[in-house]
């Protein structure tokens, strides 16, 4: 679990140290106004994609020790389960055809009879807003972001970067502005951390079992209710 951490601490300390300098060079630079406007517009296209870099890398560590289990399907968690094979074998297909069909069940029971190896492909829809992030999360069974403090930050960023990389310019830009989304992504970014850490000591991938205690009685209560003469027949205590 050190492991765990420490390198995904390391993905962030190098991230935020870029954050930091993205955010410091309008204040630095001996630019003109109309350079730093410029400077400022486009660094919120820069801040997002170290925040989308960030999730995609961090699930591949957290996917790689995962697999490093070498668990077997009845193993995981169910959400871990239908991610993997909805990747794999895009469950959204129709499958009109019987031989299609034969071919997805034949795939299905290779699948469940081996350890998985679960896909490191994250579905970020290119576009990591709160929602987005939160289904990823729900995907592998760890705990969501709080609403709260990062829903419209983390929609907001997404938005404005939206805009700047497809050409419109209504959104002013300026350093007030950087500086919000800089400390929403180093934000984000610890807080995905300690979900995936948490995730991985509290094994949240693993299936949880649906207890049935009506259902099968325990041996000790066997024994406590009946004896079992030499013969074994078992006979009630009275």
């Amino acid at each position: 679990m050190i492991g765990l951490e420490e390198e995904l601490l390391y993905e962030v300390d190098w991230r935020t140290n870029e954050l930091s300098i993205i955010r410091t060079i309008p204040l630095l630079c001996n630019c003109t106004d109309k350079q730093i406007e410029i400077i400022e517009k486009y660094s919120v296209v820069a801040i997002y994609s170290l925040w989308e870099g960030f999730v995609v890398k961090s699930f591949n560590i957290y996917i790689r020790e995962l697999n490093n289990l070498k668990l077997t399907c009845d193993k995981l968690n169910i959400n871990i389960i239908t991610h993997d094979i909805d990747i794999k074998y895009d469950l959204t297909s129709e499958r009109k055809h019987f031989e299609k069909k034969r071919k997805f069940v034949r795939e299905l029971h290779k699948y469940a009879k081996s350890a998985v190896i679960i896909t490191t492909k994250i579905p970020t829809e290119s576009n990591i807003n709160y929602k987005v992030i939160c289904k990823i999360l729900d995907h592998f069974y760890l705990e969501k972001l709080p609403e709260k403090e990062f829903k419209k930050k983390l929609d907001k960023l997404l938005f404005v970067r939206n805009k700047v990389a497809h050409g419109e310019h209504s959104i002013p830009v300026d350093k007030d502005m950087i500086q919000e989304f800089t400390y929403t992504v180093i934000g984000a970014m610890h807080e995905l951390t300690n979900s995936i850490v948490n995730g991985f000591v509290n094994k949240t991938y693993l299936r949880k079992t649906i207890s049935t205690p009506n259902a099968v009685t325990s041996a000790q209560q066997i024994r406590e209710t009946e004896a079992v003469t030499p013969s074994g027949v078992a006979e009630k205590i009275n």
